[in-house]
């Protein structure tokens, strides 16, 4: 008899949430509003980058006592196959037992209509009994209309145990004014995340471990507006200068020119093997030792210290240096995404194009040899290698084909 079921592999660190770093000031205001929102089926927490949604998410549910499950989307999940096997792969995170019907649909040959998929899958969700949170990270990456279609769904006919958290850089893709006008969605948006002036005193303080001036967390403040990241990149520019810069304090001062200054203070006063990582590393969405080790570019500065990929990291940690674990072994990690367009940008700067496809190239075997075709194919097109990328989808496109992954195949094609 014909198997009629596939196995699709997935990344399990996507379903890490993100450490909260030991510099985190804790803000019981962000945490009572999310407590609150706990009586309505969605929270929605809205900001630009850098303003610490993930963190004040993540931190409230070091508090709940509720289960919670966490998933890090990224562009790839714009594929209903795909995101539902990680949607049922969080809830059995919780629930070992739940989901089982859904679980066989993701995993059988024909994914049945999106209308039978969301009335399975809102039953099923409405079987299991605890309350529990579910959270959806960087859901502004989901544009698939067909993915978007089934949590559309699952908010108008919301099961009564699931509380869902989308954090977004902008307004997803989702009817939010008729959620907002049935009383259906709690929002946390800009204004609540922005540090005030007293958690901006206790964050510089905490940092630099030493009493602030008043007038400079006033102007710190004033400045940036409350942005958490340019805060964290005022205090590295002042554990290296001593004080922080005149210039930056002027208030015609573009809050965009503070970030670009900062970075390349941050980046001027590091060692050069550690400049040589960061710039090798900048492409890379995610990395661990081995794979920054494969990247290293060789710089025109003599080194002082050779150090190993996963030294490298260890680093990063300790200077707290926008690093965010992605997995509870700690071989995982990536940068803040604020911070590594910052370095791409660094990087553009300083090397050419090819040198810049090499590295890409270099990523693209790494992932290939490690099993991680998806990936391997990313950089391989990133870098314009395109006749790596065309071996590689024929190496492997059999097993989406069997799988009729088709939105993924069709993506690697074009």
């Amino acid at each position: 008899m014909a198997d009629n079921t596939i196995s699709i592999s997935f990344i399990r660190t996507k379903l890490y949430k993100p450490s909260i770093h030991e510099n985190h000031i804790h803000r019981q205001r962000i945490l009572d509003k999310l407590d609150q929102g706990l009586q309505l089926p969605l929270t929605l927490v809205a900001a630009p980058a850098g303003y610490g949604k993930s963190t004040s998410v993540g931190c409230w549910l070091d508090t709940s006592s509720s289960p919670s499950a966490w998933v890090s989307l990224d562009k790839n999940d714009n594929d209903l196959r795909l995101f539902l096997n990680y949607f049922v792969a969080a809830v059995q995170s919780m629930f070992p037992d739940a989901v089982p019907e859904m679980k066989a649909m993701v995993n059988s040959l024909t994914l049945p209509p999106l209308s039978v998929l969301a009335v399975n899958i809102i039953n099923e969700i409405d079987r299991i009994e605890q309350h529990f949170i579910l959270v959806l990270d960087d859901f502004h990456l989901i544009e698939d209309e067909s993915v978007l279609d089934l949590i559309t769904q699952l908010l108008h006919h919301p099961p009564r145990t699931m509380h869902l958290v989308l954090i977004s850089r902008q307004d997803p893709l989702l009817p939010i004014s008729t959620l907002r006008a049935k009383h259906l969605v709690t929002e946390i948006r800009t204004q609540d995340l922005r540090f005030n002036q007293a958690e901006t005193a206790a964050f510089l303080t905490k940092v630099l471990g030493n009493q602030v001036a008043s007038a400079t967390v006033a102007a710190m403040d004033k400045k940036t507006e409350g942005w958490v990241t340019g805060l964290h990149l005022s205090t590295l520019a002042m554990l290296h200068q001593g004080k922080i810069a005149s210039e930056l304090l002027e208030p015609q001062t573009d809050v965009h020119y503070v970030m670009e200054y900062l970075s390349a203070e941050t980046l001027a006063h590091q060692p050069p093997e550690i400049k040589q990582f960061l710039m090798s590393t900048a492409i890379l969405d995610r990395f661990c030792g081995s794979l920054c080790e494969t990247l290293r570019m060789q710089g025109s500065e003599p080194l002082t210290n050779e150090i190993s990929g996963r030294d490298f990291i260890n680093w990063l940690n300790q200077e707290n240096l926008f690093l965010i674990p992605l997995d509870a072994e700690n071989r995982w990690f990536r940068y803040h995404h604020l911070f590594q367009n910052l370095l791409i940008n660094q990087l553009k700067s300083r090397e050419s194009a090819e040198k810049i496809n090499e590295l890409y190239a270099r990523a693209s075997a790494w992932f290939a040899e490690n099993g991680l075709i998806e990936e391997a194919i990313r950089h391989a097109l990133a870098g314009e290698n395109f006749a790596a990328a065309a071996r590689l989808v024929a190496q492997n496109g059999f097993e989406l084909v069997s799988e009729e992954r088709w939105p993924t195949l069709n993506r690697w094609l074009n």
